[in-house]
């Protein structure tokens, strides 16, 4: 895997570089200013396009607030959870707006996002149980839909893991899996490549995970490390769509994800995008390449549901 830089990638990189200068790595702050810095740096992506046929604002049953993007052409038929990422402990579905929108028009379906409880004030598992209560809430968003989940980075993570708590009862009918975190290994190809960036660094990874959990025990909990799963919990997923960043100290866990998947006979779809970082697709106002890869998954989404 090459780790050159796609073009496009180095000219937004020196853009932020241009209109920010170096700031201070947010894992190393007080939660909150490491979220205020995180949010500040996020929402920059957010904008009033692509247009909404709707936009509304409703309370799941559990009293936490959710934000719903209805696309032109909804049909009323599909709908998708979206989970934000941010490393357990950042972000929220005000930073992740503008993926959401594109998620929206590329698949054709209604995308539900909301704010779970972060770390490390709430380290594991309030913030999936969190994204349980919205799945478990969701009718009462929508009734009689077919409901999908996706996220990306930890929020991956976290509908993986949904899905294992899930058991086989009451499953997404897919999930949309972008960049996500599935093991904790340090020492894979891919944090020993991209151990110091661009983006996301291996400390900084390794500092998520001190606030999301202790170390001991990470390794043998599917729902912390679900490259790790057993047959059975991998077998019983939804059809899935996968991506990673070429140039990401995570690209391996998706990598090893894909093929525990695939050695089970399962045919879920994974594709790498080659020179760009992690979060990639947060950039889609700058980056063609984050836009290609909304419209990827819209194809993928399609055939698997």
């Amino acid at each position: 895997m090459s780790l050159t830089l796609a073009p496009e990638m180095r000219a937004v990189l020196d853009r932020l570089l241009a209109e920010d200068g170096v700031q201070p790595d947010p894992t190393l702050l007080p939660p909150a200013e490491g979220r205020a810095a995180a949010e500040a740096a996020n929402r920059r992506w957010n904008g009033p396009e692509p247009a909404m046929a709707r936009e509304l604002r409703v309370e799941t049953p559990d009293g936490r607030r959710a934000h719903v993007f209805l696309p032109a052409g909804d049909l009323g038929r599909e709908a998708i959870l979206f989970i934000h990422g941010g490393g357990w402990a950042f972000c929220s579905a005000a930073t992740h707006e503008g993926a959401a929108r594109q998620l929206a028009v590329e698949t054709g379906a209604a995308v539900v996002t909301f704010d779970y409880r972060l770390a490390p004030e709430h380290p594991y598992p309030a913030g999936l149980e969190d994204c349980l209560a919205v799945w478990a809430g969701r009718e009462a968003i929508f009734a009689g839909r077919r409901w999908s989940v996706a996220g990306d980075s930890a929020g991956a993570h976290l509908a993986v893991a949904l899905m294992f708590r899930l058991n086989g009862r009451d499953l997404p009918a897919a999930g949309l899996l972008f960049y996500g975190v599935f093991d904790a290994d340090f020492e894979s190809p891919s944090y020993v490549e991209v151990a110091e960036g661009p983006g996301l660094t291996r400390a900084k990874m390794q500092r998520y995970w001190d606030f999301y959990t202790p170390a001991a025990g990470r390794l043998e909990d599917p729902c912390l490390t679900p490259a790790r799963a057993p047959d059975a919990l991998l077998a019983a997923l939804p059809p899935l769509y996968l991506n990673a960043a070429g140039i990401d100290p995570l690209r391996s866990d998706s990598e090893r994800f894909s093929a525990r998947l695939a050695a089970l006979g399962r045919t879920d779809r994974f594709d790498i995008v080659p020179g760009v970082v992690h979060g990639f697709m947060q950039m889609s106002r700058w980056l063609p390449q984050s836009v290609a890869a909304y419209r990827r998954a819209g194809e993928v989404f399609r055939t698997l549901t």
